[in-house]
């Protein structure tokens, strides 16, 4: 019972950082967000603070770490089955998205981050029948094109929601996204 109390406490302390992170990332660059602003906000003493992180970079690189992680997951879940369905995939993607808004606007926001890249590289398919699964075609010295224009207009998609201040559903946005891909995709054959 006792390591759920501190397993809960940890949690809220992390989550807790997390957000002074994304709030003050939306007002300040990271480079100048220093560990006494983190803790104030975050109403915690600063001897809590290093328990779980070295200093402000530390935290912002856990926090990308886990957005990371979540994009993994959501794509591994759609990935394992037999058919890509890009409607249900760019639903929970948007889903996220919304969902976590305000923390994926910060980490965007910062110059320091490398999400969007490692989003791009960790689901860029390793065979050549992940490809043909992907995009139905033989041509695969084109695949990368392919890779990068889809992979960039989804990313523009989303950043154009955001600026805009999503003011459509996660499922029009899938269902946009879905229709602008596979219209892509089909005339690749």
């Amino acid at each position: 019972m006792e390591q759920k109390k501190s397993d809960r406490r940890v949690r809220k302390t992390k989550e807790v950082l997390r957000k002074a992170l994304t709030q003050l990332l939306g007002k300040m660059e990271l480079k100048d967000i220093t560990v006494s602003m983190l803790t104030e906000m975050a109403d915690i003493n600063r001897s809590t603070f290093y328990l779980h992180y070295k200093d402000a970079y530390d935290l912002f690189e856990h926090v990308e770490n886990e957005a990371l992680n979540d994009f993994r997951e959501i794509i591994t879940k759609h990935t394992q089955q037999k058919s890509l369905v890009w409607r249900s995939i760019m639903l929970d993607m948007f889903r996220y998205l919304s969902t976590n808004a305000q923390t994926v606007t910060a980490l965007l926001g910062a110059k320091e981050s490398s999400l969007l890249t490692k989003i791009v590289d960790m689901n860029r398919p390793a065979s050549n029948a992940e490809w043909q699964r992907l995009f139905g075609t033989e041509k695969t010295e084109l695949y990368e094109y392919y890779y990068a224009f889809i992979t960039s207009g989804c990313i523009a998609l989303a950043r154009a929601w955001f600026n805009k201040g999503m003011p459509e559903s996660a499922e029009e946005m899938a269902a946009l996204a879905e229709k602008l891909m596979s219209n892509s995709i089909l005339h690749l054959m």
